[in-house]
């Protein structure tokens, strides 16, 4: 048993949700979460219960007799068994009743998870609707506010060899974009075995061919369109066909997705489900998983089965979540949500960046609790039917950053999954408007932690609008990472025509040209640039000249 401290957390939880049903909607017995306050927090006909290895067979089952419950399902490679309550007995008191036995190590309710995101509705598609990969100011967002995907591709698009699990609500495997991306079982594969009835690779899934659907407890990993767009959604971010003329590109362009399914129609499924998802990714020998899912209380089911997924190399890219009711972010160093608050080593917290390299306001942050931050608003991706559209959350965010794990893993099997998280927490994009929100400070870069060459950059372009000075100085910043600019890779032209009079110092990477007078009209500039790496970028813009008043 427990103990008193554990006892007294969980009696704290009772009187705060006896309250809570006393009161009426909108009191929170915990801080503001992404969850709705109106849904019940776990099943509420079942507990999960867990027996001490040195109890005898008929522990539990002496137990539930007492209790007129009975065990309905057993989460594999956990010894934690799923216990049937009678209509007389409440999940808290049942709660209490075993732990109070010497023979359970621990028994909690099943509690209720839930995604960080719904995708939205369709919208055109298209990769230069994607700023996540390639910022170049498109929409009014800053340029190089992206996790540099161009740059990342140059190094690798990924390997059908490298096997990503989308832990989530079901994934319309028949995609345009996603059906040549789909891991399919060896086990399950082939003399019709794909439909035999038979659970032939003996893992005790019947026809699992693309991966399990836990929720409905069944082979077929996509149902509905309405209730799968979630999982569709990250599915697409993750592994979307790249450069094949159609739709967008994922940050893998060559990668197998596992879908493994257990949010069900009501955007919430339980402990016992994800827990059995982890468990079926880790023993097919899975070494990364997408979370975007969420909740505000702690289950030891769950962490155990994190513990025993980082023991086998597995790393888990986690969704901060988005603020309560208020849709504001919440600091999740004050206000845990999980699996992104657990400190285990092979979990990625994220949060979502705007394409202004902003934390949303919608985010969750926490200088400790979140590892850094990746695009989440505005998230052009697969949606179920061949569709696409917009999605905005955390949710969405972390997709890039188990993109490049995949990515990094496709460059270097052999790597651990620490090795993969170290790389991408240490090639971050360092920004102010992160610091003190996220552990690094900075957003996601791809090719920085694949070790490829960022690549040109050029900002700060001067002047803009209408300039009344008819000589104006034009300036701007063109710097390169990776390599040192000089001159003779600088071309700059204004009006059409090239400018060989311009001085670049290298020190401040600040692009000058001093002007002849100008007629009064609007004026083109253009700055293109090409590195050591022969990777090129260029900028135009316009401004113009008018009258002094």
């Amino acid at each position: 048993m427990r103990g008193e401290p554990y006892l007294r957390r969980y009696a704290k939880y009772i009187g705060a949700l006896a309250l809570a049903l006393l009161v009426g909607i909108g009191f929170r017995a915990y801080p503001p979460t992404a969850q709705p306050t109106d849904d019940p927090a776990f099943a509420p006909d079942r507990i999960l219960v867990k027996v001490k290895e040195e109890a005898t067979s008929d522990a539990l089952e002496s137990l539930n007799r007492t209790n007129s419950a009975r065990v309905i399902e057993r989460i594999p490679g956990t010894g934690v068994k799923v216990v049937r309550l009678p209509e007389s007995l409440s999940v808290p008191e049942a709660v209490e009743r075993y732990e109070a036995s010497l023979a359970v190590e621990y028994a909690e309710p099943d509690y209720v998870l839930r995604p960080a995101l719904s995708a939205t509705t369709p919208n055109d598609a298209g990769f230069p609707k994607m700023y996540g990969l390639y910022n170049g100011g498109q929409y009014g967002g800053t340029f190089d506010a992206d996790i540099d995907g161009l740059e990342a591709w140059e190094a690798t698009t990924g390997s059908t060899d490298t096997v990503v699990a989308v832990i989530d609500t079901g994934v319309d495997i028949n995609h345009q974009d996603l059906k040549h991306n789909v891991w399919k079982n060896p086990g399950e594969s082939g003399s019709g075995k794909e439909t035999n009835g038979v659970d032939d690779d003996g893992n005790g899934y019947v026809d699992d061919v693309h991966g399990w659907d836990f929720f409905n407890d069944d082979a077929s990993v996509f149902d509905d369109a309405r209730y799968d767009a979630h999982g569709t959604h990250v599915a697409g971010t993750i592994a979307a066909v790249g450069n094949n003329g159609s739709g967008i590109a994922g940050v893998n362009w060559e990668v197998k997705i596992m879908p493994l399914k257990f949010i069900g129609p009501n955007d919430a499924s339980y402990v016992e489900d994800a827990v059995a998802a982890i468990n079926y990714a880790v023993d097919n020998g899975v070494k990364i998983s997408n979370d975007s899912w969420g909740y505000d209380f702690s289950s030891e089911t769950l962490e155990r089965a994190i513990a025993d997924a980082d023991r086998a190399g597995h790393l888990m890219v986690t969704a901060a979540m988005n603020g309560g009711a208020d849709f504001i972010g919440d600091d999740i160093d004050f206000y845990p949500m999980y699996p992104a608050s657990y400190d285990d080593p092979n979990i990625i917290s994220v949060a979502a960046s705007n394409n202004d390299d902003e934390l949303t306001t919608f985010s969750n942050y926490g200088a400790t609790s979140v590892d850094l931050a990746a695009p989440g608003k505005d998230i052009l991706s697969t949606l179920p039917g061949n569709r696409y559209g917009i999605g905005q959350g955390t949710s969405v965010a972390a997709p890039y950053v188990t993109g490049v794990a995949a990515l990094i893993k496709s460059q270097s099997p052999q790597l651990s999954d620490e090795a993969i998280k170290a790389r991408i927490l240490e090639s971050v994009d360092k920004k102010a408007s992160l610091q003190s929100k996220v552990t690094t400070g900075g957003r996601l870069n791809a090719a920085k932690a694949l070790g490829a060459n960022t690549g040109p950059v050029i900002v700060d372009l001067r002047p803009k609008g209408q300039v009344r000075d008819h000589s104006p100085t034009i300036t701007a910043t063109v710097r390169d990472d990776e390599t040192e600019l000089t001159e003779a890779q600088i071309q700059l032209y204004v009006d059409g025509r090239l400018k060989e009079s311009f001085t670049y110092d290298q020190v401040s990477d600040t692009l000058t040209y001093e002007t002849r007078k100008l007629a009064l009209r609007s004026h083109a500039i253009r700055i293109e640039v090409q590195d050591t790496e022969r990777l090129e970028e260029s900028r135009t813009w316009r401004f113009t000249v008018v009258n002094r008043q």
